[in-house]
């Protein structure tokens, strides 16, 4: 009876499992001008692994967790925003360190490849969806000598790719979704601009969904101070046609969480003034091929940059209302993925200064990454500008004030916006001035 048992459970185990398989999404493709579909068969993935996240000094632990998971961010160095990515269904977790990406040729990675000149163990290559199966790209590309492959989908969505004819295959393949793939391919349709950099980061949500992060701590901290940022660099044009470098080198910027890479320093570019100076209606002034510079106002960050994008601009530099900095955002995100210029904002210092050097005779910039500007630092100034996040009592807010300026020497839009902030937290203080507050006042229509 016990024997029968067990061959009537092992009968129903295997309806159901059969139930199961029938039931997944087919991987669909194209050839020539038939549609075919491999059924996925069984998968790497584990959707109910624990997700408790492993203590600071457990680094076995965290990579355990890091490697069981099934999702997580593309971050790479200057670009403004994360890029989420799923695991494919077959493969291996995604490897760690910097990872330098380019695509594949052809871009199907359909074929043998044609740039393998180029490729290294450092490499993650990017492939277009379709033409043939999953499995068959991942092949192709682990044969490259690449470390990984990252496909980005054909329409919209995200799914963790199927790959029942490369289970054997110890290569990682990750999926992302369409826009931020054509994001990316106009990034690199200019050849001048650099490859990109950056880390593949497993994310993991605990049980009760209350913290998602990283699942170690070294990618933690690389995300916590990746650089959002960095030096604005002026350039005057002499008589004899040369270039000299004027002014001090604390001219800072923030990049926006929309738009690509900033060039850097090696590209020194012209600059304009738009007309009208705040970009909310198609440019009057030809700008192509030139920074265009933007004062702050009157419409939304992301309107101003299609405007300037529009016009042919190739990069947006909005000057504050006053020494604030702030990181330029777009509500919903996916508005700002159609912009594919770099966007950056500079204090009213710098824009007024750079107007005056175009005004008299041009200028040109170039821009420089530097961990010396904190985003961090600007954000926490931003919220305390808005009056919040400084102590209760007067006297320990002027002295917040005063160790903030200690650490803020050499800096000067950085002190500006420290005192700014302070009168608008004590404004009785400042009554007698006729600006009181300042007019950095943040503006609702800028998000």
């Amino acid at each position: 009876m016990f024997t029968l048992f067990l061959v009537l459970l092992g009968v129903l185990y295997s309806a159901m499992s059969a139930s199961a398989e029938s039931e997944r999404k087919p991987s669909v493709f194209q050839v020539g001008d038939d549609l075919m579909a491999l059924p996925e068969v069984f998968s790497v993935l584990d959707f109910g692994a624990d997700g408790t996240f492993a203590a600071d000094d457990d680094i076995e632990g965290q990579i355990r967790l890091r490697d069981s998971r099934y999702w997580g961010r593309l971050y790479l160095d200057g670009w403004p925003q994360s890029i989420q990515y799923f695991r494919a269904h077959f493969g291996l977790p995604p490897p760690r360190g910097k990872k330098r990406l380019i695509f594949a040729e052809p871009r199907d990675a359909c074929s043998d490849l044609t740039n393998t000149d180029q490729i290294t163990s450092d490499t993650i290559l990017l492939a277009q969806r379709g033409t043939c199966t999953f499995g068959s790209k991942a092949k192709i590309a682990q044969s490259s000598g690449a470390s990984g492959v990252i496909i980005i989908n054909n329409e919209p969505g995200l799914d963790h790719l199927p790959g029942p004819d490369a289970h054997d295959i110890q290569f990682t393949v990750l999926s992302i979704p369409q826009p931020e793939g054509l994001l990316l391919e106009s990034y690199y349709s200019n050849k001048n601009n650099p490859v990109l950099e950056g880390l593949l980061v497993p994310i993991n949500c605990d049980d009760v969904g209350s913290k998602c992060d990283a699942a170690t701590v070294e990618e933690r901290k690389y995300i916590k101070n990746i650089m959002v940022g960095g030096l604005l660099n002026i350039y005057r044009t002499e008589k004899d046609g040369s270039l000299k470098k004027i002014g001090e080198d604390n001219n800072e910027y923030l990049i926006g969480h929309f738009g690509v890479k900033l060039p850097m320093a090696s590209n020194i570019l012209d600059v304009i003034v738009a007309t009208p100076a705040e970009a909310c209606t198609p440019l009057e002034n030809s700008v192509s091929g030139k920074v265009v510079l933007v004062r702050r106002g009157k419409c939304s960050f992301v309107k101003k940059a299609e405007e300037v994008q529009a016009a042919g601009g190739t990069a947006m530099v909005v000057g504050s209302a006053g020494g604030l900095l702030v990181r330029m955002g777009v509500e919903p995100r996916w508005k700002g993925l159609s912009t594919t210029i770099p966007v950056a904002m500079i204090s009213k210092r710098v824009y007024s200064s750079l107007i005056a050097e175009v005004y008299s005779g041009g200028s040109k910039v170039s821009f420089t990454d530097s961990a010396a500007v904190n985003g961090t630092f600007w954000s926490t100034l931003e919220v305390m500008t808005n009056g919040e996040n400084w102590p209760r009592s007067e006297a320990f807010i002027t002295k917040k004030r005063d160790e903030l300026i200690a650490e803020s020497v050499g800096w000067p839009d950085r002190i500006e916006s420290i005192n700014e902030a302070y009168k608008r937290k004590l404004p009785h203080l400042f009554k007698d001035e006729a600006n009181e507050g300042g007019n950095i006042k943040i503006q609702k229509d800028d998000l």
